[in-house]
């Protein structure tokens, strides 16, 4: 929603914005739901029992499904500004060429390159994930917790200790690494000493329940390297028994002091970090665990196992070796899948890497050219540029775009990088009998055989590109930038972007990336970043918390309008905010139908005196406006300004507010009910002034609006302004934001009307105080402050007495103008206000006429009565104050209801009656409506 509001902020002031609707289908957890669907688990299963024809057909059907839902839900009833017709979608041969445009550039650039490491895997997906991905699926999970001792050998007594949350990699365990600089003893344990971190004695003591120890030989972490102990599943995985030159101490700076015993367990083929200190000291890169997850026969009694089932083994048998010092379980972060939630595994594998590291200086040069809001985040998104790893963009997938790598079957050395479909068809000598669009995926893009002068048969690489790139190329690939180039030119780089706070890592940073490749430029210049959605208790949305909101019902339960009107005005862009429904629905009533009102007020009395625009032009009526004409002609400008201003530094929810605060204090609480008398008045036109100047503020306002609430906003527009105007645009969103007119903002009158509210404000709360209400006219009030004040507010003591329903409105710089007994006072901010304790007999003559005028007035709306018609109505009470005030000010009563005759006598046949209480009088009212005809 925040980023639909900035680009129609962006369109109707004539900003250069591409409003490009998409679909990133690929992207989504489409196989694993098809997986589920068709009931396979594995690529095995797929290929044996479904076959990846159907697979991949199962997979656009479903993608068929989520656009019709995300063009309805997520697009057309959210009000989003999208171009459908021409949207991308990720899956089409035109996009898929774009991903591999991209890698063949950084195929050209040298960047692109087959590697052996250590990477995260998902077991469910069967595939490695970036670390961008990674960093998107933290969750919290229970992890085994266990101390184990592995022995020194020729040290009778002497072990290593060391603490995981991963028994399973201890399988493939190769060495124990210490800070070179940190001091280690021998915690004496009875009969047993063991190797800790000094600086770790006392807590691993603690957790190990020990009450009698003591430290002895210390040394430094640099004089342990090279002591050597014995591998703890030793007989359990034979293979290790071939590793003469490993479990051996080494020393490394990555090993920490904070946690653990600050000994860690190398397991060369499970860790980056360890990997690396494999390779620095010659260890095997052991890793026995397949991409499912399960350890492969190599992993002697562990065969078979998954990795979690294996733990819960390797604890059972180093408890039974007397190897187990301590097992318990932890709560902890821990990377999971962002596709289907399973949590991730590390090993190393063979990958293809773009060297995004060789670009660093690079991508921070080119995102210093980007405006970031709010700029709290820059560092955020500097720093991940900064550490930024090579990038790993191959998948052990079906469903995808194919990576475009080929390799020679006669001379594996060779590779060819194929960039576009038609040099895939040029180098073709088979193509199966296809379309394009099925032609760039498995298992049809395999049926292609290619062959060249110096190689007779090539093979691709098995795999399906990383989803961010093709996410990544949307900057080029969306406008089909190399064949629509004078487009492409015009757009590149696009003004403005917007997402959550996490795509500094996501898309932010993959379409930087992409386009740092090709263009060594960033694709825009402006970022939004938004913050995450909670709950209304703080809490993160989520299946298992039963606390999630969905599109569909969100838009039916709220409306759309109420929750973008919501949504944008309650928290500042990249703040997460904590979603309320029941603050969604007070949107709905004690906003948007307030601003249905100003409009309904204005149309219905519009109407019923043929107002039009064009005759009642504003400038004719330039020498007869009030004070509070010229009040509210400058506030809208003022409005305007202050609007603008903020959307230009994106601070969207204050300039959302700047609007509710305009319609709901200034326009429909001070403005109408200052004008109200004035338009029902029907001597003399200055009821037109009214309307010339209500007309000139409610079609700028509608045009600031409609942003932020476009379908109230396109209904205001077509029943109000179009019905006035019936030449003006056809819709609210085709038009500008009306240019500031700077001649009528008025900052002194403004700051005045300020004080003399602040005073009204006042005058409501004494008036609280004495339990009088705001409908009782009172005789008097006094206001005291300074000289400065009181000059401010002289030329406004008109506009107070109306607001506050006092005769008379007096002001003085001494409080000892309120110092007589019968008057009561309330001081703030500078400001004394005083009041009558008591209301006189005239003035509650006149309360009680305007009692009977507002009940009249509701049952006139609950008889569904046009403000035009005319009504009788019969008063019967036992009240003598109620007949007395219907005799003296019958003529007040009449002419406010529209009555041509007023009775004081019991309800005519065919009337509706309604009896009421006023205070403690009973009242029964008769309305009964007349012919549409005017009175004679």
């Amino acid at each position: 929603m925040y980023k639909d509001f900035v680009l129609r902020y962006h369109k109707v002031l004539g900003y250069d914005v591409w409003a490009q609707g998409g679909w990133d289908e690929q992207g989504l957890p489409v196989e694993v739901e098809v997986e589920k669907k068709l009931g396979v688990k594995t690529k095995r299963d797929i290929s044996e029992k479904v076959g990846l024809e159907r697979f991949v057909g199962e997979c656009n059907k479903l993608v068929d499904y989520y656009l019709t839902y995300w063009k309805l839900y997520a697009t057309e009833l959210l009000g989003l500004w999208l171009d459908l017709d021409n949207a991308y979608e990720t899956r089409r041969s035109r996009y898929v060429e774009y991903v591999w445009y991209i890698i063949k550039r950084a195929w050209e650039k040298g960047l692109l390159y087959e590697g052996y490491r250590v990477l995260p895997f998902c077991p469910r997906c069967e595939t490695a994930l970036s670390d961008a991905e990674v960093d998107m699926g933290y969750e919290e999970k229970e992890s085994p917790s266990v101390y184990v001792k592995f022995k020194i050998k020729g040290k009778d007594g002497e072990y290593l200790l060391i603490w995981t949350t991963t028994p399973w990699t201890l399988v493939d365990n190769e060495a124990v690494a210490v800070h070179p600089d940190a001091e280690y003893c021998l915690l004496d344990i009875r009969s047993e000493k063991l190797y800790v971190a000094k600086a770790l004695a006392d807590k691993v003591a603690r957790e190990l329940g020990l009450d009698n120890w003591s430290c002895s030989d210390t040394r430094k972490g640099v004089e342990l390297r090279g002591l050597a102990y014995e591998h703890p599943l030793l007989e359990e995985v034979p293979l290790h028994a071939e590793h003469a030159s490993s479990h051996i101490v080494l020393d490394a700076e990555f090993v920490s002091l904070e946690e653990g015993t600050g000994l860690v367990h190398i397991a060369p083929g499970h860790g980056p970090e360890d990997f690396e200190l494999g390779v620095k000291y010659g260890l095997p890169i052991t890793s026995t665990v397949n991409s499912s997850g399960v350890f492969e026969d190599r992993a002697g009694v562990f065969s078979g196992l998954t990795v979690d089932r294996a733990s819960r083994l390797v604890i059972e048998v180093l408890e039974k070796k007397n190897l187990l010092v301590k097992s318990g379980k932890v709560v902890h972060r821990y990377p999971h899948c962002w596709r289907c939630g399973t949590p991730l595994v590390y090993r190393a594998d063979r990958q293809w890497f773009i060297a995004m590291s060789h670009l660093r200086e690079k991508l921070l040069e080119a995102l210093s050219s980007v405006e970031i809001y709010p700029k709290v985040h820059r560092s955020r998104f500097e720093s991940w540029l900064a550490n930024v790893k090579d990038w790993t963009i191959s998948r052990s997938r079906i469903w995808g775009t194919p990576l475009p790598i080929w390799r020679c079957s006669e001379d594996p050395s060779k590779i060819l990088v194929i960039g576009s479909i038609e040099e895939l068809k040029s180098r073709a000598s088979v193509l199966p009998e296809v379309d394009d669009d099925r032609l760039v995926h498995r298992p049809w893009i395999d049926m292609v055989e290619l062959k060249t002068q110096d190689c007779s048969k090539w093979v691709r690489e098995p795999f399906v590109v990383d989803v961010w790139i093709d996410s990544g190329v949307a900057w080029i690939a969306s406008v089909d930038g190399l064949r629509n180039k004078d487009l492409f030119d015009k757009l590149y780089p696009y003004t403005f972007i917007t997402e959550a706070v996490d795509q500094t890592r996501g898309w932010f940073y993959s379409l930087l990336a992409t386009s740092v490749i090709d263009k060594g430029v960033a694709p825009y210049k402006q970022i939004l970043i938004q913050g995450h959605v909670l709950d209304k208790f703080g809490r993160k949305m989520s299946k298992h918390l039963g606390n999630v909101v969905y599109a569909e019902e969100a838009v039916k339960r709220f409306g759309v309008d109420p929750m973008r009107l919501y949504l944008l005005s309650r928290y500042p862009p990249g703040e997460s905010f904590m979603f309320d429904p029941d603050e969604v629905r007070k949107v709905s009533t004690s906003i948007l139908n307030i601003l249905w009102n100003v409009f309904r007020f204005a149309a219905m009395y519009m109407d019923l005196d043929k107002f039009s625009p064009k005759k009642h032009d504003l400038t004719s009526y330039s020498s007869k406006l009030s004070v509070e004409d010229e009040w509210i002609l400058s506030r809208i400008n003022t409005t305007t300004k202050e609007f603008v201003e903020l959307m230009s530094k994106y601070e969207i929810h204050k300039a959302v507010q700047v609007l509710i605060d305009f319609t709901v204090e200034d326009l429909s609480r001070t403005y109408l009910k200052l004008v109200r008398p004035r338009v029902w008045s029907e001597v003399g036109d200055d009821r037109f002034a009214v309307y010339a100047t209500l007309y000139y503020v409610l079609k700028r306002l509608v045009k600031l609006l409609s942003p932020a609430v476009p379908h109230i906003a396109e209904a205001l527009w077509i029943r109000f302004i179009k019905y006035f105007e019936p030449e003006e645009s056809e819709s609210v969103h085709l038009t500008k934001i009306e240019e500031v007119d700077e001649a009528r903002i008025r900052p002194e009158l403004e700051e005045s009307f300020k004080t003399a509210l602040k005073a009204v404000e006042l005058l409501a709360s004494l008036r609280n105080k004495l339990g009088i209400k705001i409908r009782w006219p009172m005789r008097e009030a006094i206001i005291v402050s300074n000289d400065k004040v009181l000059r401010s507010i002289e030329p406004l003591r008109d506009v107070i007495s109306r607001l506050s329903n006092v005769k008379t409105v007096k002001t003085a710089v001494d409080a000892l103008a309120c110092s007589e007994s019968d008057f009561e006072s309330i001081h703030e901010e500078g400001i004394t206000v005083c009041l009558p304790r008591s209301v006189d007999k005239d003035l509650y003559m006149e309360a009680l006429a305007r009692e009977l005028v507002r009940r009249i007035q509701v049952m006139r709306k609950e008889m569904g009565l046009d403000v035009s018609e005319f009504i009788d109505v019969t008063i019967d009470s036992d009240s003598e104050d109620i007949l007395a005030a219907l005799s003296s000010l019958g003529d007040y009563i009449s002419r406010e209801v529209r009555a041509v005759k007023l009775a004081r006598e019991p309800p005519e046949e065919g009337s509706y009656v309604k009896t009421w209480d006023i205070e403690g009088f009973v009242v029964k009212i008769g309305v009964k409506k007349l012919p549409l005809r005017q009175p004679s």
